[in-house]
């Protein structure tokens, strides 16, 4: 019955997809023609423009309505054969109609016939799915490898959502409490848990399967806590839900494992997106000189350096589209909101650390012109972190820039005595020591600019030190700071009873009771 079901939501997506892609060649036509009917327009204007530049008010207006009557005699022209074409078709499904009429007459006058010699009718009977998935003890580890080892990320689509294994895997779970087992739970538990972390390892470089599995198991402990009978997350559960949840066991300690696993997972996303940034930040946020009117502006005496280093091809540009990349595997691997935009924390955090670190090393990129470019370049990842829809609110994210920002633009600030006060308070995502440092290093950028004197660095340290009293001493950023992850409840009003195996994942050898 599942699988004719399966069979039949299969063809009914084939017909849509096929009907979807007739459409979308038929408009790609009708814009093809229009765009060569625009250009053939184009070109007959800018004849008549060049024509007419010698001819006579009273010549320009006698070839200008000559030119439109034979636009308009041509738009007829086409026009008839539109509807012509129309007539055409409209002919030919008539007849269809009327072919399809006469043979579903047919039909019923010989369904009436059997009907009228038969007087028994068969019926289903209606049946009352208890949304659980049956298995056999025996099958307990071709059921995992089915539901973790074997399943392919790209299997799950659109019409296949991805954290299907999981709802299949607690439809399990559901069974094993039905039929009060704790021996079988215990052993499925465990077999799951020891699969993830397996097929985890398998592709510890693969931001696919990574963000599948972790997709996954914020799903699995939300549907542990769904239906666990707690009040605080059955609250939007349908009368059925309740029904549903377990009545034998009290699991919330696998929720604690699948946690710290997911916990792991998040983590290894984390470490395999700082690998690739690692490689491109420095080049794109401090090096690259987006602004080219002061691309040359280096300090005296720190050309001839600059000038030496082979160009880099990393830019801003390159971060946005990996970061881009980033936001579209998570959201299509289903990951919840709150967890992706956590992961687009820690990213930006190791943006602003890695960048701020690199230029409190480099004196030579200490002065104001470097200030501007580096503030320039961070400007295209704060834009997409704006239009990424990070909700809410993307402004927490992008604070986590406000070290390497405010660094950029203390290169770039006043330096004088009055200045002190405003120094000490606009700056305050930057420690003393990061202060102190670059304006320790800070090197004018001509002959006609003052060096800062030590005495006003001094000013400016003492100022902190005063209102700053509890402040850590530190000057380098920690970029393998991770935010602790905490998976958010969310509400599935997915019905359990209504959930098909699909034919990728052959489980032939369970039940659906």
């Amino acid at each position: 019955m599942a699988y004719q079901s399966q069979k039949e939501a299969n063809s009914v997506m084939l017909v849509q997809m096929q009907d979807m892609k007739e459409r979308y060649e038929t408009e790609a036509n009708d814009r093809e023609r229009d765009l060569k009917l625009l250009r053939a327009e184009n070109d007959r204007l800018q004849d008549f423009v060049t024509q007419s530049a010698s001819l006579t008010p009273e010549a320009k207006m006698e070839k200008m309505a000559s030119m439109e009557i034979q636009r308009l005699t041509g738009e007829n022209l086409d026009l008839r054969d539109r509807l012509d074409k129309m007539d055409e078709d409209n002919r030919k499904l008539k007849k269809a109609v009327a072919q399809l009429a006469q043979r579903s007459q047919l039909q019923a006058d010989s369904t009436a016939q059997i009907s009228g010699d038969s007087l028994a009718e068969v019926r289903y009977k209606e049946r009352s799915w208890l949304g659980m998935l049956e298995f056999d003890r025996a099958d307990l580890q071709s059921l995992v490898a089915e539901l973790v080892l074997n399943p392919r990320v790209e299997q799950f689509n659109d019409f296949l959502p991805s954290t299907l294994p999981a709802f299949l895997l607690f439809m399990c779970i559901r069974y094993t409490d039905y039929r009060n087992d704790e021996s079988l739970v215990k052993s499925l538990m465990a077999s799951a848990t020891k699969a993830i972390k397996r097929v985890v390892k398998g592709f510890i470089t693969n931001m696919d399967y990574l963000s599948f599995w972790l997709a996954n198991l914020c799903q699995v402990v939300n549907c542990l806590r769904q239906y666990s009978g707690e009040k605080q997350y059955s609250d939007q559960n349908t009368h059925k839900q309740n029904e549903q949840c377990l009545m034998n066991f009290d699991l919330s300690d696998y929720i604690n494992v699948f946690h710290d696993i997911a916990f792991w997972v998040y983590e290894s996303i984390l470490q395999f997106i700082r690998n690739e940034l690692s490689t491109v930040v420095v080049p794109a946020i401090v090096d690259n000189e987006g602004i080219p009117s002061i691309s040359d502006s280096r300090p005296s005496g720190m050309r001839g350096r600059g000038a030496s280093q082979p160009a880099k091809k990393s830019s801003p540009d390159t971060v946005v589209r990996l970061m881009t990349g980033y936001l579209r595997t998570l959201n299509a691997r289903g990951v919840p909101e709150d967890v992706a935009r956590l992961i687009f924390r820690s990213m930006s955090y190791y943006i602003s650390a890695t960048s701020l670190n690199n230029l409190l090393l480099r004196k030579e990129l200490c002065h104001w012109s470097r200030g501007m470019q580096i503030r320039y370049n961070l400007s295209h990842v704060e834009e997409f972190l704006r239009e990424s829809r990070l909700s809410p609110p993307s402004s927490q994210t992008q604070e986590l820039l406000e070290p390497i920002i405010q660094a950029s633009q203390l290169l770039q600030a006043r330096k004088t005595d009055s200045d002190i006060n405003d120094i000490c308070l606009m700056y305050n995502k930057l420690t003393t020591q990061q202060i102190v440092k670059i304006l320790s290093s800070y090197t004018p950028q001509n002959e006609y600019e003052e060096k800062i004197p030590q005495s006003f660095i001094q000013k400016v340290q003492d100022h902190l030190k005063k209102h700053r009293s509890k402040e850590e001493p530190t000057i380098m950023m920690n970029v393998d700071y991770v935010f602790p992850l905490s998976i958010p409840f969310v509400h599935s009003p997915l019905k359990l009873e209504e959930i098909l195996i699909p034919e990728c994942i052959n489980l032939t050898f369970v039940k659906k009771i």
